[in-house]
């Protein structure tokens, strides 16, 4: 670890974050989709609230990730450039693919559910608040 530049030590950090971070976003989301559908079962505003703000959580911290990951891969790219000469790195050509887009869509179903748990939970509560009078006006 010593025999490293500082740049190829900054890349093997921004390497350990992405390894920890993306699986670790992942497994955040099945916690979260456990726990939407427990407060969905309880119909309960204030779970609905927890989860939705949980869910865009868990977005921010999907973005992060993968903001991490695209900065990690252009910073190997110039260390690549130093390494290998210009003929040569005609041949090499970078793209994210299917893993970016489904990096991006995953971030976007983030928010979205987090914004109808948002919805759901305003629902939830203004129909308890009916019920409940409604209640009241028959007793």
């Amino acid at each position: 670890m010593s025999s490293l530049s500082e740049t190829e030590r900054h890349l093997l950090g921004l390497h350990k974050v992405v390894v920890i971070v993306l699986p670790l976003s992942l497994i955040l989301l099945v916690l979260g989709w456990i726990f939407g559908l427990v407060s969905s079962l309880a119909c309960s505003p204030k779970l609905l609230a927890a989860s939705a703000s949980y869910f865009l959580l868990c977005g921010l911290f999907t973005l992060s990730g993968v903001s991490i990951y695209i900065k990690y891969s252009n910073q190997a790219m110039e260390e690549f450039q130093w390494i290998v000469s210009p003929e040569n790195l005609f041949f090499v050509h970078v793209s994210f693919g299917w893993s970016l887009h489904l990096a991006w869509l995953s971030y976007s179903l983030e928010v979205a559910t987090g914004l109808l748990l948002l919805v759901a939970a305003r629902i939830t509560q203004i129909k308890g608040h009916y019920d409940s009078g409604v209640t009241i006006a028959m007793l």
